[in-house]
């Protein structure tokens, strides 16, 4: 082979060696932009704002039981029978109120329970809720509590049962005036139904955490 001929032969060799056979996959680090990431979904509350002030539900007013009587931030929030600790059941009323004094976790509008339950359905969320909290008043009587297909828990928020409805429940919570006010937080689990309600009960910001 002539002398010329015979470098450049040599000098493609050593470049395609250089470079690698063009049907060979890349094996440097992978330079593809990477898009925004989704924001982390937020709590969606209850925090008893639809309804106006004053307004009532349950017997005295002739909601049946099993009603729902407004939706928020796509929560169906629903009316239920109190179940007495002695056997049998009340269905009174829930009533829009503004905030007691010595309710400071609470805010603005609450709903007060007088002998009922509050049904709080979470399945029309676009996730399922793997915790939930809620504030609570007590200023008389005893509680009652369901977690997804549990049975209802009959006492006081102060001391719920662990774990119910396939969740941890624990209560945070410090005497006022008359009885104690706290936060219940259900997590461990997901969370598809909540039903809560007292007599001398109130409630705010029912919250779902993705």
């Amino acid at each position: 082979m002539h002398a010329r001929t015979l470098s450049l032969a040599l000098l493609a060799a050593a470049s395609l060696a250089a470079c690698g056979r063009a049907d060979q996959p890349l094996t440097g680090a992978d330079r593809t932009p990477v898009g925004p990431r989704a924001a982390p979904l937020a709590p969606v509350c209850v925090s008893f704002d639809v309804p106006a002030l004053g307004a009532l539900f349950g017997a005295p007013v002739g909601t049946p039981p099993g009603s729902v009587v407004w939706t928020e931030n796509g929560i169906p929030v629903s009316v239920h029978k109190f179940f007495l600790a002695g056997g049998g059941s009340a269905f009174n009323w829930l009533r829009i109120e503004n905030a007691p004094a010595s309710f400071t976790l609470g805010a603005g509008k609450t709903g007060h329970t007088n002998n009922i339950n509050v049904g709080f359905d979470f399945t029309a969320l676009p996730f399922v809720p793997s915790g939930v909290k809620f504030n609570f008043l007590h200023l008389g009587g005893y509680e009652n509590l369901q977690v997804n297909t549990s049975g209802v828990f009959i006492g006081p928020l102060t001391a719920p049962p662990t774990p119910w409805g396939g969740v941890n429940v624990t209560s945070s919570w410090a005497p006022v005036p008359g009885g104690a006010q706290g936060t219940v937080t259900l997590s461990g689990g997901s969370v598809k139904w909540l039903m809560v309600g007292g007599q001398e009960l109130w409630l705010d910001d029912v919250c779902a955490y993705p």
